[in-house]
């Protein structure tokens, strides 16, 4: 019994770690669109991503933009429960984190008026 559940441990373990074999890489830039557009398509491939591939993010927009994009990026397709990595220039930007597989969805408030 007990090499059942050795064989059982060791087995698992494996598959857990190579879970995270795969990235997933995506550049935000501005060639010839506006940043919303250059974000839009990158949403467009992240969404191709799968679950817990290494999501790296480079963006090279300006600094206050990257900024929003890529906290916006953080909250709805990585980990919380993983490392998240975040690098913020004035020329260029990056994150990595690990995929979560499906977008987080986003609450709609009720407004009063």
């Amino acid at each position: 019994m007990r090499s059942l559940i050795y064989t059982f441990f060791i087995i698992f373990s494996f598959n857990a770690y190579a879970e995270f074999n795969t990235k997933c890489s995506v550049l935000i830039t501005k060639r010839l669109q506006s940043s919303e557009d250059a974000y839009k398509d990158a949403l467009v491939k992240i969404n191709s991503c799968s679950k817990y591939d290494i999501l790296s993010v480079t963006s090279f927009l300006e600094e206050p933009i990257s900024k929003v994009y890529i906290t916006d990026l953080i909250q709805t397709y990585c980990m919380f429960d993983h490392q998240i990595i975040t690098l913020i220039d004035t020329n260029t930007s990056n994150m990595s984190c690990v995929h979560r597989g499906q977008a987080r969805i986003e609450r709609k408030f009720n407004t009063v008026q």
